[in-house]
């Protein structure tokens, strides 16, 4: 079935090559459909693992899906636009809060979210906090 599932993963709208590495298969594709991955992921019983992300010098913000099925990892890097993705929790509801967590450390808007309340950002700061010059972000970076 893994097979099945890399192929039909290269043929979604924006996708690019998978490349092999030590720690599984690996995509780089800014502008791939994130909730026609989500759904395909589902239809093949692929377990959402974590979302992460980067801010990047643009000002956008490089987040990467992973996931797991069948002891394969597949992470899969896309890229904002205007610092908005598409939530994909109403098809994978484990990316509930860790959209909200993206959406609270780097001010990225997941659109469609059914719940876009802060989760762990406190009231005194903006979204986005891990992006401000200085900040959490830019002291370990220095």
């Amino acid at each position: 079935m893994t097979t099945n599932l890399k192929y039909e993963l290269q043929s979604l709208p924006g996708a690019t090559a998978l490349y092999a590495r030590r720690d599984g298969w690996w995509m780089a594709a800014p502008d791939l459909d994130v909730r026609a991955v989500a759904t395909l992921m589902h239809a093949h019983q692929a377990r959402l693992s974590t979302i992460s992300a980067f801010d990047l010098p643009d000002g956008e913000t490089q987040v990467i899906y992973h996931y797991l099925q069948e002891r394969q990892a597949f992470n899969l890097k896309v890229s904002t636009h205007s610092n908005v993705l598409p939530s994909i929790s109403s098809i994978l509801p484990a990316a509930d809060w860790i959209e909200r967590e993206i959406q609270d450390l780097y001010g990225v808007e997941f659109s469609g979210h059914p719940h876009p309340q802060r989760l762990i950002r406190p009231n005194q700061l903006e979204a986005g906090f891990f992006r401000a010059t200085g900040g959490a972000a830019g002291r370990e970076r220095s």
